[in-house]
């Protein structure tokens, strides 16, 4: 008995195996014929979401036929779709299958099919997936939800899990720079980042492995700049650049995390922002609103310093350290002609923070008169 019911759950693994190769080609095709229709059920299929076609609804659940992926199932689609995105093919339709099966991530299977799917590309350097995972961010938001839960999951479950995750990092800005840089500015969001409801400093080892990339790889950061490869008609979504996050965290660490690695990323940053390239129409780099974010933070921390039980020379120290490292990046990212958006705002916020000679000194500089 035990027997048969092993031969079914056997033959339902190798069944749905068939049925994702299939149901992939099938989407593939409509992708490149822009016939869509089904497609959604398609790929709900994949992921078990829903019956298989040839199955009734109502005689399913005695099909052998599991609400979610097992574990094993779940890996076994994760060496299905490894296989597929590394098959030859154009690269504009690999990243609109990549949207398309992972559009809208609600689903618990499909998030942990999508974490598995990257971290397994991190690890083995897989270009042709990272590059549509790298797509897939920009298109979504790197700070959106979906991007931010990646981000997380790869944080905690990769690189803190692996500690000498840091070798196998290394060449991942050589082999997908998109993805590095757009994981950078979904990872910055998440940590130092009052804004975001989030205090937490990020770990040793990712802080050391940024710092790295970015020291490393100047033009690392202007990496989500470069056009996107799509579909014809598809429109490319506004690009956000890890700068403003790095900066964050260099300028608000001297208050909240006592690492010294941020003075040599810090150096990274402005290093980065001085090679940039002048551009050939309006700055894309750096929204000054972000930057005019920074200033909210610094305000709040200033407050928690007035407070008698938190008032000492130590704090006013940290304090001139943050006001200095700020100052010095929004020089640079000013003179090298990356902010966008309005600067005399951002020049009138600046002077709402404490004393600090060297703001002064670049705000009177940078002031239109």
């Amino acid at each position: 008995m035990s027997h048969g019911g092993s031969s079914k759950r056997d033959y339902h693994k190798v069944d749905h195996s068939l049925r994702v190769r299939d149901n992939l080609q099938r989407i593939e095709s409509m992708i490149n014929s822009r016939k869509q229709e089904h497609m959604m059920e398609l790929i709900a299929e994949i992921f078990c979401e829903k019956p298989p076609r040839d199955i009734d609804v109502r005689k399913a659940q005695t099909q052998l036929l599991p609400a979610t992926l097992s574990l094993i199932q779940e890996l076994q689609l994760v060496v299905l779709l490894c296989e597929y995105f590394q098959s030859p093919g154009p690269e504009a339709t690999r990243n609109a299958m990549f949207l398309s099966l992972f559009a809208s991530p609600t689903s618990i299977t499909r998030i942990n099919v999508l974490v598995k799917l990257v971290s397994t590309s991190v690890s083995a350097l897989i270009a042709p997936i990272l590059c549509a995972a790298g797509t897939w961010m920009q298109q979504l938001g790197c700070t959106s939800q979906p991007s931010l839960d990646l981000a997380q999951k790869l944080v905690t479950d990769f690189i803190v899990f692996a500690q000498k995750a840091s070798e196998q990092l290394k060449y991942l800005p050589q082999v997908a720079s998109r993805f590095t840089a757009n994981l950078i500015t979904a990872v910055a969001e998440l940590y130092l980042n009052d804004m975001h409801d989030s205090a937490a400093v990020p770990p040793a080892i990712l802080l050391d492995t940024f710092t790295e990339w970015v020291s490393s790889n100047p033009e690392l950061c202007l990496a989500s700049q470069k056009p996107l490869v799509l579909p014809s008609g598809a429109i490319a979504m506004p690009v956000l650049t890890p700068l403003a996050g790095l900066i964050r965290w260099c300028v608000v660490a001297p208050l909240m995390d006592p690492n010294k690695s941020y003075s040599r990323l810090h150096l990274a940053i402005i290093q980065s922002m001085q090679q940039t390239p002048p551009p050939t129409g309006p700055p894309t780099i750096i929204n000054a609103q972000h930057l005019c974010l920074i200033v909210a933070t610094l305000e709040g921390k200033y407050m928690q310093l007035r407070k008698p039980e938190n008032a000492s020379k130590a704090n006013d120290e940290r304090l001139q350290l943050c006001l200095e490292r700020f100052a010095q990046a929004v020089q640079v990212a000013l003179s090298s002609s990356c902010v966008y958006g309005s600067i005399p705002q951002l020049l009138c916020r600046l002077e709402a923070l404490p004393p600090c000679t060297l703001m002064q000194m670049v705000i009177k500089s940078n002031r239109i008169t």
